[in-house]
């Protein structure tokens, strides 16, 4: 089985000691509701997420914007 590269995003998630539903509920109290599958979606790159939801999760995982790429 290929090991795929572990994103930013989830790297970040990860250092923080988050799950995704931790994520989720962080974000919503930061004004950015998001469900746990739009942010593994994000986590695996095939979503990029929008502008305000990008703004709030660079401020939660301390990334930069550029961190979450662009869609596949």
């Amino acid at each position: 089985m290929p090991s795929e590269a572990i994103s930013p995003v989830k790297q970040g998630r990860l250092r923080c000691g988050m799950t995704l539903r931790d994520l989720a509920e962080k974000c919503a109290a930061d004004g950015a509701p998001v469900g746990e599958s739009t942010l593994s979606r994000i986590e695996r790159g095939l979503q990029v997420p929008r502008p305000k939801l990008r703004s709030v999760l660079a401020q939660v995982l301390q990334l930069d914007v550029s961190d979450f790429g662009s869609a596949a």
